[in-house]
């Protein structure tokens, strides 16, 4: 029995047909990827019992899913970081960050909309 009976054959092709790309997509696949606002994904986010407390008190106030709100603060805080830039939103942030609703509003009363 020869050597070559004992091996199995793993590919008949060529190495241009192992290196070839993927075939895309269908448009539908893509279509659908590409509604990334709409697709959901579940996070666990361990966050301080403050800010759970916070959290609670916002979906008792506004009656909205605690995952909506996570949302728009998310994007919230992405958006304002684009606007401000790194240095004034920082700035922002520490203000924030005391915790002084009074502080904070007039913190932002320096800002022109």
């Amino acid at each position: 029995m020869s050597r070559n009976n004992k091996i199995p054959k793993l590919f008949d092709g060529s190495v241009n047909e192992l290196t070839r790309p993927s075939k895309p997509k269908r448009k539908e696949e893509r279509a659908k990827s590409m509604d990334l606002k709409k697709e959901k994904k579940q996070k666990t986010l361990y966050i301080s019992l403050d800010i759970n407390r916070k959290l609670i008190e916002l979906y008792g106030e506004e009656g909205r899913r605690q995952s909506i709100i996570v949302e728009d603060a998310v994007n919230l805080y992405y958006y304002l970081k684009q606007a401000l830039g790194e240095k004034k939103f920082d700035e922002l942030m520490s203000a924030v960050r005391r915790e002084d609703s009074e502080f904070l509003r007039e913190y932002m009363e320096k800002f022109k909309l």
